[in-house]
């Protein structure tokens, strides 16, 4: 069944999922119909274009990130947008999650589920149940009065990535 979300799994019985008990809904119909893999995903849906904080969310800062589902190791870009106001040192060193540098808190957008994938033997992963791991912080971006602009000193490699 599906919430009100149309992009997330809800409970069998009619209440939608509480965050994080959702998952990404498959879209097999989309995916199996192109041939490429997709560039990278937003909200669990696949984008085929070259990633550009434009094509992804109106948020203040536009993260491109690499994850990886904690079952079968399969590598994921992933889009967010946030409200934090990132400055320095965006990959906390324990969680591996990126935190806003005015409050200290981490980034409550940045816990997701990968988007939702077959296993080799094209049956459902268990990983599309469980948070991703970050792996990278792949392109940053701040949008200023419309315009946006990339910060590769908030770039990098998660210190406790697995991956």
């Amino acid at each position: 069944m599906i919430g009100k979300n149309a992009q997330t799994w809800s409970f069998p019985w009619g209440y939608p999922s509480p965050k994080g008990l959702e998952m990404h809904y498959p879209l097999m119909d989309i995916t199996d119909r192109i041939p490429e893999p997709p560039t990278w995903w937003l909200n669990g849906i696949p984008r085929y274009c070259k990633y550009h904080p434009d094509k992804a969310t109106f948020a203040p800062t536009n993260m491109l990130v690499r994850v990886c589902c904690q079952q079968c190791r399969r590598t994921f870009d992933v889009a967010i947008g946030t409200q934090a106001i990132l400055l320095q040192n965006v990959v906390e060193s324990v969680l591996g999650y990126p935190f806003n540098s005015k409050t200290g808190e981490t980034i409550r957008e940045a816990h997701d589920d990968p988007p939702f994938h077959l296993r080799d033997d094209g049956f459902n992963c268990a990983g599309n149940t469980m948070i991703a791991e970050w792996i990278a912080i792949v392109q940053v971006w701040e949008r200023h009065r419309g315009d946006s602009t990339r910060r590769p000193d908030l770039e990098g490699q998660s210190p406790d990535s697995l991956g």
